[in-house]
């Protein structure tokens, strides 16, 4: 459990007067890193991909690193 609690992080933010609580858990088993997902998912649901900046489509998950 003291592992589970040390790979967890809880974010709080307000936007507009509403409380977003968000807690992100790190994966040991996971097979792609949360921007790839992220990416990944932003670009399969995109109806134009042109319109997808440049930049955006070229980076590679290894020009950003998580916040710890």
């Amino acid at each position: 459990m003291n592992n589970e609690i040390n790979k967890s992080r809880i974010t709080e933010t307000s936007i507009g007067g509403t409380v977003y609580i968000v807690e992100s858990l790190v994966s040991d088993k996971a097979k792609e890193t949360a921007y790839t997902k992220v990416k990944r998912l932003i670009i399969s649901n995109s109806k134009d991909h042109i319109k997808l900046s440049e930049t955006t489509q070229l980076l590679s998950p290894k020009d950003y690193t998580s916040a710890k």
